[in-house]
């Protein structure tokens, strides 16, 4: 992965983005695009945030899971006799 400074990374997509939107190493790494040593940027905060938050949705989306199965199972009888009733007509 490419790893450029803030000042670098403004000036190749042409923004003025401030520290607050992405993570900032705190060792010095060479930077690719002006070739310094400086604090590089990691990742994006908004994708930092969303991979934090996986430890609370995975749970979440394992219990809807379940209950979309038991769900299913419970209709099951009631659409089995609506199709046979269906197709005796």
């Amino acid at each position: 992965m490419a790893e450029f400074c803030l000042d670098c990374w403004n000036k190749i997509n042409e923004s003025n983005d401030s520290e607050k939107k992405y993570i900032i190493s705190k060792d010095l790494d060479l930077c690719e695009g002006c070739g310094e040593w400086k604090p590089v940027i990691i990742m994006e905060r908004r994708a930092y945030y969303a991979h934090k938050l996986r430890y609370v949705i995975l749970p979440l989306k394992i219990i809807c899971m379940v209950f979309l199965v038991l769900w299913r199972l419970l209709i099951l009888p009631y659409l089995i006799f609506k199709y046979n009733k269906s197709m005796k007509n």
